[in-house]
């Protein structure tokens, strides 16, 4: 099988030839350069080099600006991610996620910041061998809301040569790459107007908050519409966390009744368009398991740091949602490769069999893992994935 379609027998709760692999993140910057035979770039002086013109006419800054795109924070998204997926083939992922957007309105502000679209104020940091950037604050008050978001473009012209170019980079054989959005509905809310200004105003100013919601809810329904009439994909990644390790961010209660009808309202348009949902959250999401189950067609990563037992999710919701996950970021860093190797076996044997499952990480693979223990997970992976499950005592 090639990956689209074990991806598609998983997504259908059946047993594909392998189980596929997939991760949210993979930061593996000294992996990388072992693999791929590149000298990792210093991200923060990229960025400051798509400042200036670039020859390619389609993806030139002017261009860019005059159709309301910062070409430093955009342009990176694209040479970025030839060499991440030509990564993930190395690896043997079988689905990649590409950022779909939105992109208009979001911009780069000297010498360390970055602004998105939906207000998040991110902190950019140059590590060794690599760069991250890290949320801050919030920049959205309810006095320029609507003046900031009316700057979003809710037709998003440039996510389909983004995703062309993308798809045309990323040989189907090896690799299927699926859109999504990285900062969902909650997440966008919160972290655009900072946690102290939304935990006021999700509870005092609740009609202004539901505008907000809905405002985000016709710009996600027009992004995710868009990639289905231009691109022939079977999935959608969303990525919107709700917790800490000790529960929701906000009250069940309030989930359900300010951003649970709009997830409900895009899940039966996707699903209408053949197209199934994955969604990833960090945290304890089960007191929101229900209504997440009645959206979503995958859910990652069911984090062990926070309690969860993915074998006993996998008895209890496996026939209902797809399983993701879960080998502990923490274990990663601090556990031996025969740990490692035995968790991975326990999650084949326990997960896998009956299909509806993918192997991944329990968030991201951070760059703090060491390369011989992230190896120690993808071979044991690799030597038992195969269809059936083949597992005795370990």
């Amino acid at each position: 099988m090639i990956p689209r379609e074990r991806i598609l027998k998983t997504l259908d709760h059946d047993e594909p030839d392998k189980v596929p692999y997939w991760e949210h993140l993979i930061e593996q910057p000294k992996l990388a350069k072992l693999l791929l035979l590149k000298k990792h770039k210093d991200k923060k002086k990229e960025l400051e080099l798509y400042s200036k013109e670039t020859k390619r006419p389609e993806f030139n800054r002017k261009t860019l600006k005059k159709l309301g795109y910062d070409s430093i924070v955009v342009k990176p998204l694209i040479d970025g991610a030839k060499n991440y997926f030509k990564l993930y083939i190395k690896l043997k992922v079988d689905m990649g996620t590409f950022p779909i957007g939105p992109y208009s309105n979001f911009n780069y502000v000297p010498p360390d910041k970055v602004i998105s679209s939906f207000g998040q104020v991110y902190q950019m940091k140059q590590g060794k061998g690599y760069f991250d950037i890290y949320y801050s604050g919030g920049n959205f008050t309810k006095e320029n809301y609507e003046e900031n978001f009316s700057k979003i473009n809710p037709e998003e012209p440039l996510i389909t040569p983004l995703f062309e170019k993308i798809i045309q980079n990323t040989p189907e054989n090896k690799i299927y790459v699926i859109p999504g959005i990285f900062s969902g509905l909650f997440q966008s809310v919160l972290e655009g107007f900072g946690i102290e200004s939304f935990s006021r105003m999700i509870v005092k100013e609740k009609e202004f908050m539901r505008r907000v919601i809905s405002d985000r809810e016709k710009l996600f329904s027009n992004i995710i519409k868009q990639c289905i009439d231009n691109f022939e994909r079977i999935a959608f990644f969303i990525g919107d966390d709700l917790a800490y390790n000790s529960g929701p961010f906000v009250s069940p209660r309030i989930f359900n009744e300010m951003f649970l009808p709009s997830y409900k309202r895009i899940s039966k348009m996707a699903r209408k368009r053949g197209v199934k949902l994955i969604f990833h959250s960090d945290g304890d999401i089960l007191p929101l398991i229900d209504g997440l189950i009645e959206c979503f067609d995958a859910i990652h990563p069911w984090q062990a740091s926070a309690h969860i037992d993915i074998t006993e999710i996998k008895k209890q919701y496996g026939d209902k949602v797809c399983i993701m996950g879960n080998v502990p970021v923490a274990m990663l860093i601090h556990e031996k490769p025969s740990k490692i190797s035995s968790y991975v076996k326990l999650l084949l044997k326990e997960c896998a069999p009956g299909g509806g499952y993918f192997m991944s990480s329990g968030n991201s693979v951070v760059p703090q893992v060491p390369i011989r223990k992230y190896m120690a997970m993808l071979r044991t992976f690799w030597r038992y994935r195969s269809y059936p499950i083949k597992i005795s005592n370990f």
